[in-house]
């Protein structure tokens, strides 16, 4: 652990230029102190003499090796659902039948970056066989646990949420009780591959190489300004000179706002949804419901407003803004108290935004997930928790509860192993948090039924083979 404050102050440093590099993730402006206790404790279990010598290991490895993967896993986030945003989606149908040409097979080329855990491609894929229009869809992400998941293609009721029953039955196929995988020609021509947006783009099987649509909603919120304007110049550049470029509903990008070198991009609306096309693409035309609107051959105005963000389905949080991670917990405990499980969901995903380190966060937003029925994405936030800190008792408890419910019984025995092994430690790390210990009522009596449950388990069970 850090014995000066220059010490500490030198591994957040260090910590924050390593995340900026392989993620452009910018953590800068907020330097959580947690930082640099997540590296000691990394280091500790890694055998390494201090925090110091484990980042500067980190710096001579390429961002794909073991170690610094686990640490872009941690800190990107992947919450997501079918049929998300639904203004966004209406704006693609539209591009789809505006780029299609009757009476062709050519495919219509579309990219999904930072597509997480899937959801997003399989939509895309939904709406294009819908419209009757070939498509090929590449779905990339830096998380590699995200990409498992996707290319699996197998999700629970809580990602579905928000499909209607129509296309559930008609796109996905019941794997048990509570799991569905994505079953339907339509996906066919889906390919997921792992990418980094600061690096090049991909290319399509186009003869030009080109992109159609680059579908990016809801992962530069969390970039530098470089970072995004790194990320802008290679979607741009992957572009074909009529293509499309769509963000989330509540995300507005200003080039003129990130230096000379962001590219020209010109905002075009369509209904309660907006995108984007290249500045070399001809003026003239927007994309309304139904009818063609034509334009002056100017370019369209700066939208500062293109619609009442109040009215959408969801939104997203600025993670740079002025709300600290304290004020989101306390808002998540109200939500919580009051039931409001999706809202506390919400505001907790906004935290981790703001600092990924916060181990409060992770075990919250499992006990959210676990409330709403996600038990594998409640399970990844446990993981998380573990990964930052090995020996959180609570966050292994509930992962041994989760696995002994859905029948892996030797992933339960591991995660009640280490519960009992966690709760033997004399320090408890709910004592220093912030609203965790509150929510869950008596951390005595806590302690003491996750102790029973996991010594009932490995009794009935068997120890660890």
């Amino acid at each position: 652990m850090m014995t000066t404050p220059y010490s500490s102050q030198k591994v957040i440093s260090l910590a924050c230029d390593l995340l900026l590099e392989w993620t452009g993730f910018s953590l800068r402006e907020t330097a959580p102190q947690r930082i640099a206790e997540t590296f000691g404790r990394r280091a500790q279990r890694l055998g390494y003499d201090d925090p110091m010598a484990y980042l500067n290991a980190l710096r001579d490895l390429p961002p794909t090796a073991d170690e610094p993967q686990q640490i872009v896993n941690l800190i990107t986030n992947g919450l997501t659902a079918f049929w998300r945003d639904t203004p966004q989606l209406s704006a693609l149908r539209s591009v789809l039948r505006h780029l299609h040409a009757p009476n062709t097979l050519e495919p219509i080329y579309i990219w999904c970056a930072g597509v997480s855990t899937g959801e997003e491609a399989y939509t895309v894929a939904m709406i294009a066989d819908e419209e009757s229009i070939p498509i090929e869809v590449l779905g990339t992400d830096v998380n590699t646990d995200f990409l498992e998941t996707a290319r699996r293609g197998i999700y629970a009721d809580w990602s579905l949420r928000r499909l209607d029953p129509s296309r559930h039955h008609k796109y996905l196929s019941a794997v048990d009780g509570d799991h569905w995988r994505v079953d339907h020609s339509a996906f066919n021509d889906i390919r997921f591959a792992h990418h980094n947006l600061l690096n090049a783009p991909p290319s399509s099987r186009h003869p030009d190489q080109r992109w159609d649509i680059v579908l990016c909603r809801n992962v530069l919120i969390y970039f530098s300004d470089n970072a995004t304007t790194t990320a802008l110049c290679h979607m741009a550049d992957a572009l074909s000179e009529q293509g499309y470029l769509i963000f989330g509903s509540s995300e507005q990008i200003y080039p003129e706002d990130l230096g000379d070198n962001a590219p020209q991009l010109r905002p075009i609306r369509q209904g309660g949804g907006f995108l984007y096309r290249p500045g070399r693409s001809r003026t003239g035309q927007t994309i309304e419901p139904g009818r063609w609107v034509r334009e002056n051959d100017a370019p369209l105005p700066h939208i500062e407003q293109p619609i009442d963000l109040g009215s959408l389905e969801e939104t997203t949080s600025d993670v740079r803004d002025n709300n600290t991670v304290l004020t989101l917990l306390d808002t998540a405990a109200e939500h919580l108290g009051d039931g409001e499980l999706e809202l506390a969901l919400a505001c907790l995903e906004a935290a981790l935004g703001y600092d990924p380190f916060q181990v409060e966060c992770h075990c919250l937003m499992g006990t959210v997930l676990r409330s709403l029925g996600a038990s594998q994405q409640a399970i990844e936030a446990f993981q998380k928790a573990l990964f930052l800190h090995p020996d959180h008792w609570f966050a292994a408890h509930h992962t041994a509860t989760i696995h002994r419910t859905t029948g892996d019984l030797d992933a339960a025995r591991r995660a009640f192993r280490r519960t009992l092994d966690s709760l033997d430690i004399s320090d408890d790390p709910l004592d220093t948090t912030h609203v965790l210990k509150d929510v869950i009522g008596s951390l005595a009596r806590v302690r003491l039924q996750a102790r029973r449950q996991a010594e009932a388990f490995l009794r009935q069970y068997g120890p660890i083979s």
